[in-house]
């Protein structure tokens, strides 16, 4: 009876010894395999930062390194600059974070602090604040499948170079979201609780909500990993689906149809508009910018005439090589893009 307990002895610290060496094996190939994902990443990464990416852009992620080991695998950098030379747009941010589990790697979470500066060849700058900027990407077989982002307490400035004049625009919450459909690209956004000024002035408006449901055609390959084609401004043509301006108490507006831009960069498309309370819109633009009463009270009248002496109704927003027409008012110009 002793003999045999003491012949169990051993074989009993064979197998935790054996179980041990099995443990510190597999540790040794999971960490050999995240580091081997880590440095799969990287490259990528490197290769999207030099160009490879939906536009074409050259990125700069200085201070780059890769967290989160071992249950998650992770990007930072110090921040982000971009130089889109095909669209004449450069841009720098704050610092850059990013994690994917390691056992759900399809879906990929990352952040990004202010501030950011973007400038365009056209003279347009812009710079941007915010309190929390998150995004979450689905991976698919081919590319990315969706991207939903969520800014909170939003503030942008956008200067015209050439006037010199200032437009400023807050936003409580901002939500956007991409996803394919087929060979096309679909992209929405929510803003709740926006407010604008112009150079120094604060205008007597409540917070709008708008919302915007926008299809891009043959754009969905932009989302893919491998050799993204870019999207090109220029020769763009898509489908307004959806966009609702609300500014409270019945201050409604509607749109949707198709737009384009040509290759010339000049703006073209037919919106169908619908307006809710046009004597309340007249109200509103006059205690806004009391310099403007007899352009809102004629724009008024007109709608008016063409709803049939209604408040609210349907009119056809008609933009021709950038040229901006509501019914039969002339609006403006939108410069070339």
């Amino acid at each position: 009876m002793a003999m045999s307990s003491r012949t169990k002895r051993p074989r009993k610290r064979s197998r935790v010894l054996l179980v041990g060496i099995v443990l510190v094996l597999l540790g040794i190939v999971y960490t050999a395999g995240w580091f081997a994902a880590a440095n799969y990443a990287t490259t990528k990464l490197e290769h999207a930062f030099d160009g490879d990416n939906p536009l074409a852009s050259a990125l700069d992620c200085p201070g780059m390194r890769m967290s989160g080991f071992p249950l998650h695998i992770g990007l930072n950098c110090t921040k982000v600059s971009v130089n889109d030379s095909r669209n004449g747009i450069s841009g720098s941010s704050g610092a850059f974070r990013s994690s994917a589990e390691i056992f759900r790697p399809g879906k990929i979470k990352w952040e990004i602090d202010g501030p950011a500066i973007l400038q365009t060849s056209t003279g347009l700058a812009g710079a941007f604040q915010w309190d929390s900027f998150r995004s979450t990407l689905s991976l698919g077989m081919n590319g990315v499948d969706s991207s939903s982002s969520v800014i909170q307490k939003l503030q942008a400035n956008l200067t015209d170079a050439l006037s010199g004049r200032v437009l400023r625009i807050d936003a409580t919450e901002s939500r956007t979201r991409l996803q394919r459909d087929g060979e096309d690209l679909v992209g929405t956004a929510r803003l709740t609780g926006m407010d604008f000024g112009q150079d120094d002035r604060n205008p007597d408006l409540p917070p709008m909500a708008a919302q915007l449901d926008v299809k891009l055609l043959g754009q969905a390959r932009a989302l893919d990993i491998e050799h993204p084609e870019p999207i090109e401004l220029r020769g763009l043509s898509g489908d307004i689906r959806n966009l609702q301006i609300d500014m409270g108490q019945g201050r409604t507006i509607t749109a949707s149809g198709p737009i384009s831009i040509d290759n010339a960069g000049l703006a073209n498309g037919t919106l169908k508009l619908e307006i809710g309370k046009v004597d309340a819109w007249r109200d509103l633009v006059i205690a806004a910018y009391p310099e403007t009463k007899d352009i809102a009270r004629m724009a008024a009248k007109g709608l008016k005439a063409v709803f049939l002496g209604q408040n609210q109704g349907q009119v056809t927003l008609q933009i021709t090589n950038g040229v901006v027409v509501l019914g039969f008012i002339p609006l403006g110009n939108i410069p070339p893009i």
